[in-house]
């Protein structure tokens, strides 16, 4: 704790510099009004236990300022530990310390430059979603039950309920009531005749669609849990399966090495994309679906318009690609890897900004899931050992979850294949091969 009280002190020290050298204005007005705030806190000695004081130096007018560190309150609350205290709790004692709002702090950062060279760190939209980043993780157990049969594979929520979906090898698709916290199903979704690989839901939760190792796909309701479209045309399982102009269409990827879109006033397919390699999962980037974006076993993504025939680009990754997640604006994509990293990348530039790994992570399986959540500030992703691994934006592990470990070791755990966060509050669900699904929470 005391080297990382030096290093707050040094990054302090830091953005002090910057916002003198470049916002001299900005910082002239904060200064002005800290000495008055400070001069207001020797007459009331009562209320200066909180107050920030300035660290003396060898001399100059500009004295670099301190946060007080000994209140866990100015940290959200509860007791620091060395997980707790990282750069988000930095950066936003230096943003108070330098009485600095969100924007104008970011834009003396980046306009700086503080050394931040491409691929390290995220740009500046994404770093204002760092605001979320304060956030408690969700690290308490609400929920937790025998979701299928056998091994789970898939996990969703809804995007207007409290509710989960889950797939599982037992070839069924399950609905949870979390919002009742209910252990039994709401739903059992059948037709299947092998094991579920995906399931999501369309934007407006009426609709849930599974992938199988059947060679096909199909869409339910969910009001009244009947199988309403039932897609058959690949000749390999099929991996993922989602949207691209609701409720029209829908594009699935498969291992056959095809990307089919369906019109779902036919049931037929309209057109197959030839990829050349398997499809372990896709993405569309807006409910018109006019970009679809797909993950392979040869290590790329690949882009495509389906306003026309053509692929329009591709991105190589170092290993074979398990699952893609898209920003809500867009603009950013994670892509967990079979090196056993998670890559962030700007699909603005077709470039990578961040890798996510950790000693200890491990990526499950070929269809193991990882996600953004809802405010694009952090990720999620199970691992070989049991564990989910959260991260931030900015490349620092916050935290890990062990729920599906067994305590026996990495041989004796419980490999955790998918992840997903709730749209709506800050709940994390997640499946693995032990059968169960938990649901964790932040209060």
């Amino acid at each position: 704790m005391r080297y990382k009280s030096k290093d707050a002190d040094k990054l302090n020290e830091e953005n002090e510099s910057i916002i003198r050298k470049r916002l001299p204005s900005i910082f002239r007005k904060r200064s002005a009004k800290l000495k008055r705030d400070l001069e207001d806190a020797v007459r009331e000695p009562s209320s200066s236990s909180n107050n920030l004081a300035p660290t003396p130096t060898s001399g100059g007018s500009g004295t670099p300022l301190q946060r007080n560190s000994t209140s866990p309150a100015q940290f959200g609350g509860g007791l620091l530990g060395d997980d707790d205290f990282d750069v988000a709790s930095i950066n936003n004692g230096a943003m108070e310390a330098l009485g600095l709002d969100d924007d104008e702090y970011i834009s003396a950062r980046f306009t700086a430059g503080d050394g931040i060279q491409d691929g390290q760190r995220p740009s500046i939209d994404m770093v204002k979603a760092a605001g979320y980043l304060g956030q408690p993780n969700p690290t308490k157990i609400l929920m937790k039950f025998e979701a299928h049969e056998n091994e789970s594979h898939a996990v969703r929520w809804s995007p207007v309920e409290r509710m989960v979906a889950t797939g599982g090898a037992d070839r069924k698709v399950k609905l949870w009531d979390v919002g009742k916290g209910s252990t039994e199903p709401r739903a059992v979704l059948s037709g299947s005749s092998a094991g579920i690989n995906s399931v999501d839901f369309d934007s407006t939760g009426a609709y849930i669609l599974g992938t199988s190792n059947d060679y096909g796909a199909r869409v339910w309701t969910v009001m009244d849990n009947r199988l309403r479209h039932t897609l058959t045309g690949h000749s390999g399982k099929v991996m993922a399966a989602k949207y691209v102009q609701e409720p029209i269409k829908v594009v699935t990827g498969s291992h056959d090495r095809t990307l089919k879109i369906w019109d779902l006033r036919s049931i037929a397919c309209i057109e197959t994309k030839f990829a050349g390699s398997s499809c372990n999962d896709l993405v569309t980037t807006d409910s018109l679906g006019s970009t679809i974006i797909s993950g392979h076993y040869d290590k790329k993504i690949r882009f495509w318009d389906i306003r026309t025939e053509k692929q329009a680009d591709d991105v190589l990754m170092p290993a074979k690609i398990t699952s893609l997640d898209l920003s809500k604006d867009c603009n950013y994509l994670i892509c967990s890897v079979r090196d056993d990293t998670i890559k962030l990348l700007d699909l603005r530039k077709n470039q990578v900004i961040s890798t996510f790994a950790n000693e200890h992570f491990k990526i499950s399986c070929d269809f193991a899931r990882a996600t953004f959540n809802s405010g694009a500030s952090k990720i999620a992703c199970g691992s070989a050992d049991g564990s989910i691994y959260i991260w931030n934006v900015n490349g620092f592990l916050e935290t890990t979850l062990k729920g599906h470990s067994s305590g026996l070791g990495f041989f004796y755990s419980t490999a955790v294949n998918a992840v997903s966060w709730s749209p709506n509050s800050n709940m994390l669900a997640s499946v693995g091969k032990s059968k169960r699904c938990i649901i964790y929470s932040d209060s």
